[in-house]
């Protein structure tokens, strides 16, 4: 049986979110696959039940310090692994493939059958300096092109955005997109506790106005003005301040509210409690290559969304696009686009807060131990 080192330049204690990284190492430990996960932490090692298989690289307090002894370590680290095992996979994060490439030259230089993956979860996610920061993308990404052995992509479009750049034929890659935790996220343990007649808009995750929360915000304060009795609640880390200024300035807080992240744990009873998830994402490249982990945990609860008509959502569904509601991300006003899309869901007399269906799909495809098998069969055969 082949070992599975994976190493991410990630500080693990500051996911908000972190099902990505525990639930693969969960379904490897079930199945008898010795996976190991390598990464650092900003204030305190959390290990999730999983001491032996995950492996903090850093010790220092200090940030700059605890850095490059990170980058230090894995280099250190990838070398040990390919001089004492011959038939081990190796998976990084772009920004760690320079750093492996000493293992990478030694494991052909020893003729070693180690085999290296590069995996892309995400691109960079500031469109202020997106292009800027595609270029830094690629200097690192080409290098895992031209010696690594195989790729991991989130999602189809996302390996068709990044390869399209190379001409590389017959490479070998996988995608394995978000999945979800269907014993956590099950509607059978989470019955919904407030029954108003005020109708409950929902958003976690990152806050911050590429996102589009402040045009959500937007909306519903318009829906408000126009007298409908509807509230939002979104539930992360506020990025820009422009959002809780515009909460402030315009005395929205009765019925728009800002709360902080809570625990995976909690994240089932918020969605359970509300009508209408949504994901306001504008058209930007970072999100139409992604693959929202919360999009998944609304479905398994049996929640139809209103998320943007872009890749990472069509993609999904294709002959099920019944199971969600979509807006328009290509309309002159996105505000007023995702008023109307609210407002006409709102107004529909055949809505219901729970459809079986989306928990059904979501079950039958995006479970995260679906996901992972994808992962382990893919290196397995490499």
């Amino acid at each position: 049986m082949y070992k599975f080192h994976w190493l991410e330049s990630k500080q693990l204690d500051r996911v908000t979110n972190f099902s990505t990284e525990i639930e693969p190492l969960k379904y490897a430990l079930q199945n008898n696959i010795k996976a190991y996960y390598y990464c650092t932490y900003a204030k305190e090692p959390k290990y999730f039940g999983l001491k032996n298989r995950i492996i903090y690289l850093s010790s220092f307090k200090n940030k700059y310090i605890k850095a490059l002894e990170f980058r230090i370590r894995v280099v250190l680290r990838t070398l040990r692994i390919v001089i004492t095992e011959n038939h081990s996979v190796i998976m990084v994060n772009q920004d760690l493939v320079a750093h492996v490439l000493p293992a990478r030259f030694i494991n052909k230089l020893f003729k070693q059958n180690n085999k290296f993956i590069v995996d892309i979860r995400t691109t960079p996610t500031r469109p202020e300096t997106f292009d800027r920061d595609m270029v830094n993308f690629h200097k690192k990404f080409n290098l895992a092109i031209n010696f690594f052995h195989g790729f991991s992509f989130i999602t189809p479009f996302m390996e068709k955005y990044v390869m399209q750049t190379y001409k590389k034929e017959n490479y070998k890659s996988v995608n394995w997109s978000s999945g979800v935790d269907i014993d956590l996220f099950n509607p059978n343990n989470h019955k919904r506790n407030n029954h108003t007649k005020t109708f409950k808009i929902f958003y976690h995750g990152g806050i911050s106005v590429s996102r589009g929360n402040l045009n959500l915000i937007k909306a519903v304060e318009i829906l408000r003005n126009k007298g409908l009795d509807v509230e939002l609640l979104q539930l992360g880390i506020t990025v820009d301040n422009v959002i809780t200024d515009y909460i402030e300035t315009n005395a929205l807080q009765d019925w728009c509210k800002l709360l902080p992240p809570v625990s995976i744990e909690q994240i089932p009873q918020f969605i359970a409690d509300s009508d209408l998830p949504v994901l306001p994402f504008p058209n930007f490249m970072a999100w139409r290559v992604s693959s929202p982990i919360k999009l998944m945990e609304y479905l398994a609860m049996g929640k139809k969304v209103l998320a943007p008509n872009m890749e990472a959502f069509t993609d999904v569904f294709k002959s099920n696009k019944e199971l969600l509601y979509y807006f328009n991300t290509n309309a002159s006003d996105p505000v007023l686009e995702l008023k109307n899309s609210i407002e006409a869901i709102c107004n529909d007399d055949n809505f219901v807060t729970f459809n079986k269906e989306c928990s059904s799909f979501v079950a039958n495809n995006y479970t995260w131990d679906s996901q992972a098998q994808k992962l382990f069969n893919f290196a397995q055969k490499l």
